[in-house]
Parts: C-alpha cells; structure tokens; sequence
C-alpha cells in the first residue's frame, strides 16, 4: 500500500510530486512553519495560545549519481544539515553530527517544547528498517524486480533540514539539480504527476519508471 500524506504535507504537495517525478523517493517530510498559531488546524498542536515552529525537512531515496550532484549543488546553500548513507552503511556523507530540533514550540508559562528532532545516531539506526521496507513486499519472491535490487544495493537514504525556518531553499536546491548537465531526467515534463511515494508496498512512482519490471507484482 501507499502511505497517504499527512495534512501538513499537502501544504509542499507540488515540491514533493516534482521531486518524485526526477526521482528522488519521499518517505517523509514536513513543511517549515514560524509561528503558527498552536490551535491552527493543519500545523497546530499543543495547549492554547502558544506558537508553533518547523523547519523544513524532507527525507528520500536517490541514486549514487543523483546524489553526487545534490552534494555539488549543496555546497552554495549554507542553511541545510544532510546526512546521506547507502544501505551497508560503509559509505556516508554528512555534514552534521548532533541533534537537530526541527519542530518546537512556544507555549504561556512552559519552557520551549521540541518534540521533534533528527539525530545522527537514530538515523543510521532507522536506514536498516527504511531499505528493509523497499524487499518486504517481495518475501518469499524468489526474484524481487531489478529495479527493487538496485534501490536496495545502490540508493541512499538522505535527510535534509534547512535550518533557516524563516526561509525557503529546499524546492531551489532540487531546481538547481535537476538542471545541472549531468542530470538524467526520469519521465518526461509532460508525464503524468507522479505521487510522492511510500517504500510500502509497490511504489507508484516505479510504475512509470520501469513498467516491465514491476508487472505481475501485487
């Protein structure tokens, strides 16, 4: 199955679909957010009249190549933590080693609360789990897809959290790198749109990619 997107999600719909669509594979996100209201009802939480903060984050699958040129374009864009492993976890690129609170808020008579944060440590943990989930669909399978191989074998787990709130450069980051020379363009501009997509289960976005690969798969 397809995990839907949570409501703040659909806030950064098109960001997400353009980057499915050249092939970076979401499995998580948040938009970033300075001071919303706590009772909003999209991005709210937390006791009234307080404010809530994020940072924008989004966590994908990308090829070795694809990646070789987010770290190029990375380079001019100071405000953004990555951290960048493959599935064996002996190849690794970051430039961050604590722990980055991506949503907080502000609250009458409370200390800052900040119930969400990316840790080096527990991300390494989770990339174990998150590849796991691109074969479980095919337990049992004697042959998984090729390109369900590839993914597992070559791909990278990145998280990027720009820690500008107030700011928005991720859908620049992915616009410069999608128009960098050495970028293959996965589906063509006038594809159908691409779903931002889940691990779990076949992923929509592989469909368009690699048909004949994927057929007679449930």
């Amino acid at each position: 199955f397809e995990t839907p997107l949570a409501p703040e999600s659909q806030l950064i719909r098109d960001f997400l679909t353009r980057i499915n669509r050249n092939g970076f594979l979401t499995i998580n996100s948040q938009p970033r957010v300075d001071g919303a209201p706590s009772t909003d009802t999209v991005l709210g939480w937390g006791p009234r009249g307080g404010y809530v903060y994020q940072k924008e984050y989004v966590e994908f699958f990308c090829s070795p190549a694809d990646l070789a040129i987010l770290l190029e374009v990375l380079q001019d864009f100071p405000t953004i933590s990555y951290i960048a492993v493959n599935q064996s976890g002996d190849t690794c690129h970051s430039n961050t080693n604590t722990v980055n609170a991506v949503t907080w808020g502000v609250f009458p008579c409370r200390e800052i609360v900040q119930p969400t944060v990316v840790d080096p440590v527990s991300f390494h943990v989770w990339k174990e789990e998150a590849f796991e989930l691109w074969r479980a669909p095919f337990v049992g399978v004697e042959e998984p897809p090729p390109i369900v191989r590839e993914i597992y074998d070559t791909f990278f787990l990145v998280t990027m959290v720009d820690n500008d709130y107030r700011h928005e450069h991720l859908s620049s980051i992915f616009d410069a790198a999608t128009r960098h020379p050495a970028f293959h363009k996965k589906l063509p501009e006038d594809a159908a749109p691409a779903r931002p997509v889940s691990p779990l289960g076949r992923p929509s976005i592989l469909n368009r990619y690699f048909p004949d690969e994927l057929d007679g798969d449930s």
